[in-house]
Formats: C-alpha cells, structure tokens, sequence
C-alpha cells in the first residue's frame, strides 16, 4: 500500500515496482485510486471534492475507495500475486481500514510504502 501527500511520486513508484516485478515474472497490478475516480466524476470539481466537509464527494471517494479493494481482491484471488493500492492513505484510520479489509477479508498480507518528498522544486514537477 502506497502512503504519502499529493505530489510525492507515489503513482511513479507504484508503477516502476509494478513494471519490475512484471518483469521478472510475477503478476503484478496497480490499482490507482485516481484513475477510479476520474471514471466516477467524468467532470473535475476542483478543490472542493476533496474538502472533508463535502458530504457527498467525501461518498464518492469512499466509494472509489471500495471498488478498487474490491478489484485488488479479486485480482489476488484469481490469477495475481501482487496488487500495489495507490492512494493517498494519508489517515490512520484510512490505513487500518484498507489493512483490516485485506488481511481479515480477503487474507492477504500488507506492507506500506510510504513516499516523503520534501523538496519544492520536485513537488511542483510532479504537479505539472
């Protein structure tokens, strides 16, 4: 599971160990939070979908959250041996809750990585 702030090249390291453990032949899948959300809201709301105060985007990403535990899941549970959950997960509640449902759902083990950028010049790359 990926963890870090917007901007920190989770997305890039989740795909560099996606493309390397394919590489060496194990079944590997990046499954991008994102990219869930962008097929739920077809039009970008700007900042204020991700504002904790925002009852009903709060619902959506909660619910991209769930499709794409659940996509991951199955993954693992028919032909993958690893699936990368890419988000922010920033929470420690988000965490234990993504942890509880892949180990006591689905029976698969977790390991974070966590991704710290502190430099402004690679953040506002990673932006455009």
């Amino acid at each position: 599971m990926m963890v870090g702030l917007p901007a920190r090249g989770k997305t890039y390291m989740a795909r560099k160990l996606a493309r390397y453990l394919s590489w060496i032949g194990i079944k590997t899948k990046v499954f991008n939070v994102g990219d869930y959300r962008r097929d739920a809201v077809k039009v970008y709301t700007g900042k204020e979908f991700f504002d904790p105060d925002n009852v009903e985007a709060v619902a959506i990403r909660n619910l991209c959250v769930q499709n794409a535990l659940e996509d991951m899941c199955s993954f693992l549970q028919s032909e993958g041996e690893v699936a990368i959950f890419d988000a922010t997960n920033t929470t420690r509640e988000r965490r234990r809750t993504i942890h509880k449902y892949c180990t006591e759902i689905c029976c698969f083990r977790v390991f974070f990585v966590e991704s710290i950028c502190d430099s402004p010049e690679v953040i506002q790359a990673n932006i455009r």
